[in-house]
């Protein structure tokens, strides 16, 4: 015997082990007899001796609490064998501090016997308990270290931590069907009248033998974790009393899946819920258990690999934590994943995955099924060798911390309740799912170079991308087939703010297929910058900037709105229109300021109800070509364009700067807008007022004769410009229509399209030839005249002279 400071070095002789690879039964037992001996003789650590020592799997090594079993750079090796279970070491009689370091623990994996059927995945490295512990044992282990290991080429996994499940009385069934309208007091236990509360007919019996044995109870989901949807509510109090039905106390909000403490002296206690409907009993599916699991678990700077099923399986736990250690090539049987925490669900709690190096597993390498209280931190992530999902965090986890990983050519699916933030993505896929309407996702101050965003949340606003940097370069258009635009949009709209987006992608940064996204998606105080060809996705850009585009394109559905407020765009492109706006029901622009060197900036086709134009600043900056600046085109369907408060400017040519094509009963505004270089191109039809048009106020309603073309409204006054004495300060239309002063004749050619005016109406040539001796007078329609066919355009304006100039 030696002892080194409280350290005892193993006599193999005398316990019988052989450290030469052999009998793995005496090996076994006399490494356990050891570490008993060692426990009793109060040694804090065991040694031991160099060599590999072969374990019996049918037996299984179990450290003593308040021990270090050292391996000292030995082997542990099960020896080969057909069983579908086996661990090499297990911790399933509540052990507490216990650590276990520096050596190797190897599985049978390739020279497993797998003829007997099934999938031979439970076969571990380390087992952190049981979910069949003895009737002795139990899985309540406290501050269980495993550091500095090698674990591999086991047929399940390197290390699992494994909980059970605890079932108590009263049983699932009997507690669905005992809820009634009501509280309790917390002060005095009495029973209340309560319409937002219910509580439970049934007590549960403190004297069971689990909760004698380790002193709590608690609410539960069913072995799914599922609560049933009849439970709306979070939290629950629980009411204690004596045995003689006396009050003793009570504990207010509580939640489900925490642990309850007994209190000295309790017999027996009441549930409330925190919600006002009483469920179906087969909407409730509530467990009163008493679930034992580890808590306080450490696995540090442990290389893990060549196991079959997992790295780290996390099956009931909680405080647990799993720092600077290698996961990798995990694979074989599913899941096949670096980490999965999985059963157990939410009693899977306070999860610490820090610093950890995952790669070449087979399809996860962190894989969350449910649980809360969940940080993954300072992960190095990578591809998983089957396509599988290299982080996926499904939508029954809660509270998930996401933060400073590095993730490469990896794939990740987020879809609980979790902040994703301060992390380095290259050539990723991310895609943003949801499973619940009360399970928000942030993303937050993340790199994301290359990479390829999917937004497909069920639940409108759910989803927050803030602060976040889009980047691509010349990689992402020559390697990354698979990540061909930068977003990728579907289902209900969400929340993208403060975002950078930079660099040019395959087809263009925003993609979405009409078909599955739908409209109100907020885009606030983003830049995209040398992007060239982004496509504005039918929703609110507030703030937004565009700098170096060529054009702008449309996602969008007939029934949404697309609103740019404060937006600031600057393109270069000489060729294209920068927005060809149709497919929308509404457009909205207040505050923009445009840019374009040169061509057409707006062009308005298919929309539905309205368009509004406010307080922008529009320039051509080197016109080179007549183009229209904003044009509103016949296909137009709408019932409103506004268009007041804007400053329209081209710098070479005078250009058309407003042009609306005529079109019938849609009510046009445009008002207080000045042009410069630029003119109005308009019908008459429109509310034309106060326009400073090339430093002229209103020079459409300024001639030297009275009108001969366009329609004027009742009342409209055109201002006389060759004033002399003895004239006119100008003209009034008496009655509305189009101004015309050809009138028709008899035996008279006429060419096509040409316009005249006969009995007070206004017609179109639209068949030519020689008319008759009778005018026409129809009020709608077409009509035959000789050989000419007249077709109605309107009635025929009419004007007076007003206020006679004096000599």
């Amino acid at each position: 015997m030696t002892n080194y400071s409280g350290s005892y070095v193993v006599e193999l002789e005398r316990w019988g082990i052989k450290n030469d690879g052999s009998d793995a039964p005496n090996t076994t037992i006399g490494i356990n007899n050891a570490m008993i001996w060692a426990a009793q003789n109060n040694f804090k650590e065991i040694i031991l001796p160099k060599g590999i020592y072969l374990i019996d799997e049918t037996k299984t090594l179990e450290p003593e609490s308040y021990m270090t079993l050292n391996l000292n750079g030995s082997t542990l090796r099960i020896r080969d064998n057909n069983l579908p279970n086996y661990a090499i070491i297990s911790f399933k009689r509540n052990q507490k501090f216990s650590r276990i370091t520096n050596g190797k623990i190897e599985g049978d994996k390739n020279s497993h016997d797998y003829s007997s059927g099934g999938t031979h995945e439970g076969g571990y490295g380390i087992q952190i308990g049981s979910f069949t512990p003895s009737a002795d044992g139990g899985n309540n282990t406290r501050f269980i270290t495993v550091d500095n290991l090698e674990i591999f080429n086991c047929t399940g996994d390197a290390i699992t931590v494994n909980s059970t499940f605890g079932q108590i009385f009263p049983t699932p069934t009997n507690l669905a069907g005992s809820w009634e309208q009501g509280g309790i007091s917390a002060s005095d236990g009495t029973l209340t009248p309560d319409l937002n509360k219910i509580r439970s007919r049934l007590t549960i019996d403190l004297s069971q033998s689990l909760i004698k044995k380790y002193g709590y109870f608690g609410l539960y989901g069913n072995g799914y974790g599922a609560l049933g949807s009849g439970i709306l509510c979070d939290y629950f109090d629980v009411i204690f009393f004596r045995t003689d039905n006396t009050f003793l106390s009570s504990r207010k909000q509580v939640q489900f899946f925490d642990e309850i403490e007994v209190p000295l002296g309790a017999s027996y206690a009441k549930i409330m819920l925190h919600q006002n409907q009483i469920p179906n009993s087969s909407n409730c599916l509530i467990n009163v258990r008493v679930p034992s699991f580890p808590q306080h678990s450490f696995i540090e700077k442990c290389d893990l690999h060549h196991c079959r099923r997992q790295g780290i399986s996390l099956c009931g736990t909680k405080h647990i934590y799993i720092s600077d250690n290698q996961i990798h090539h995990i694979g074989g049987t599913p899941p096949q994943a670096g980490i999965d925490v999985e059963d157990g669900y939410d009693l899977n709690q306070y999860i610490y995955i820090e610093r950890n190096n995952f790669h070449d597993n087979h399809f996860y390498d962190v894989v969350v099924v449910n649980g809360k209280s969940i940080f993954i931190i300072e992960n190095k992530i990578s591809y998983t060798i089957g396509g599988g999902a290299s982080l996926a965090i499904n939508g029954g986890a809660d509270k998930v911390i996401i933060t400073n990983n590095n993730l490469h050519n990896a794939k990740v699916i987020l879809s609980g309740d979790l902040t994703f933030e301060n992390n380095n993505l290259f050539a990723t896929q991310i895609n943003v799912l949801g499973t619940y309407s009360t399970r928000p996702i942030s993303l937050y101050n993340n790199l994301f170079h290359n990479c390829k965003l999917v937004i497909d949340n069920p639940f409108p606003y759910l989803v927050k991308i803030d602060a976040c940097r889009f980047f691509n370069d010349n990689e992402k258009l020559n390697a990354f087939s698979s990540l061909q635009w930068t977003i990728e949009f579907k289902n209900e709209p969400q929340i993208i703010s403060n975002c950078l987006f930079e660099g040019l992608d395959v087809f263009y940064l925003t993609y979405a297929a009409a078909t599955t996204f739908k409209g109100g998606w907020m885009f606030e105080n983003n830049t995209f910058k040398n992007v060239k060809n982004p496509s504005l996705l039918a929703g609110t850009y507030t703030n937004c900037s565009f700098i170096g585009v060529d054009f702008l394109g449309i996602v969008a559905n007939i029934k949404d709105d697309l609103v740019l407020i404060n937006c600031k765009i600057q393109s270069n492109d000489v060729n294209n229109t920068l927005i060809n706006l149709n497919n929308l029901k509404s457009f909205v622009m207040k505050g923009c300021t445009i840019n374009k060197k040169n061509g057409q900036i707006l062009r308005m086709q298919n929309i539905t109800d309205n368009i509004n134009l406010n307080n922008n600043i529009i320039k051509v900056i080197d016109d080179t070509l007549p183009r229209s600046i904003l044009q509103i085109e016949p296909s137009f369907n709408g019932n409103l364009i506004i268009i007041e408060n804007n400053f329209i400017s081209a710098k070479n040519l005078n250009q058309t700067g407003i042009e609306i094509v005529e079109s019938n009963n849609i009510e046009s505004i445009v008002r207080n807008n000045v042009l410069k270089k630029a003119i109005i191109k308009y019908s008459g039809k429109e509310i034309l007022e106060h326009n400073i048009i090339n430093s002229v106020i209103d020079p459409y309603y300024k001639m030297s004769a009275e009108p001969t073309s366009k329609y004027f409204r009742y009342g409209q006054k055109i201002e006389n410009t060759n004033l002399i004495e003895a004239t006119f300060e100008g003209w009034v239309c008496v009655k509305a229509g189009l101004a015309n002063n050809s009138p028709w004749k008899a035996n008279t050619v006429f060419s096509l399209y040409e316009i005249v005016n006969a009995n007070n109406k206004v017609y179109r040539c639209i068949v030519t030839g020689k008319s008759g001796l009778t005018a026409p007078s129809h009020t709608s329609g077409t009509a035959a005249d000789g050989t000419v066919t007249w077709q109605y355009v309107d009635e025929k304006a009419i004007f007076k002279t007003y206020g006679f100039i004096n000599n």
